[in-house]
């Protein structure tokens, strides 16, 4: 499965969205994730493969430490750490509005602009079996004041890179939800350092 294309475009140019339920704040993309601005059924439509689409929010603060949430012990993957994110409702506007929803939902937090993607994306199959793409998004955020759903998470951390790297923050030892979520985390401070540079 190839994901979607990456566009080559300007970084600097962005398009303000209005959700008509007012369930998605306002946010602003870069043209790079312009190509994730259609709703569900169309994306699957020109990827019949595919069942779904999950999608990961990675938040920076201005520390350049990155948000992690811990998964409640009742759900899979339990007390494993992640970023925030989740599945693609078909009601979602846009799959840039899902990332925007998921957000939302599990820590309060607004976002303001979605500044770019992590990596290409990689499918998995889910236990029903279903084939599913995953995508990981850079995100800016109105605040940092995290209030988690404790039904679905119950704890989160701020980390360095190094952190992620020794899978340790203090006296915790980090467990990741899946392999290519680490690395998905290692990738997200590369593209932001790379985008920092630039």
């Amino acid at each position: 499965m190839t994901p979607v294309p990456l566009v080559k475009s300007p970084p600097s140019i962005t398009t303000t969205t209005i959700s008509p339920t007012n369930t998605v704040p306002l946010f602003t993309w870069d043209t790079s994730v312009a190509h994730f601005k259609v709703p569900l059924g169309a994306y699957l439509e020109t990827y019949p493969k595919l069942g779904g689409v999950c999608v990961g929010a990675f938040v920076f603060d201005n520390a350049s430490r990155l948000l992690l949430v811990q998964r409640a012990p009742h759900d899979s993957y339990p007390l494993r750490w992640e970023v925030p994110g989740g599945t693609i409702d078909a009601g979602d506007e846009t799959l840039l509005h899902g990332v925007s929803r998921e957000l939302w939902e599990e820590t309060g937090l607004r976002v303001t602009h979605v500044s770019g993607l992590v990596g290409k994306g990689y499918t998995f199959l889910t236990r029903h079996p279903v084939c599913v793409c995953k995508y990981s998004f850079i995100v800016d955020v109105e605040a940092y004041n995290v209030k988690l759903d404790p039904n679905e998470h119950t704890a989160f951390l701020w980390v360095t890179e190094d952190e992620v790297k020794e899978k340790k923050c203090g006296d915790l030892h980090l467990v990741y939800t899946t392999k290519n979520q680490q690395d998905t985390i290692l990738d997200a401070f590369e593209t932001r350092r790379k985008t920092v540079e630039a």
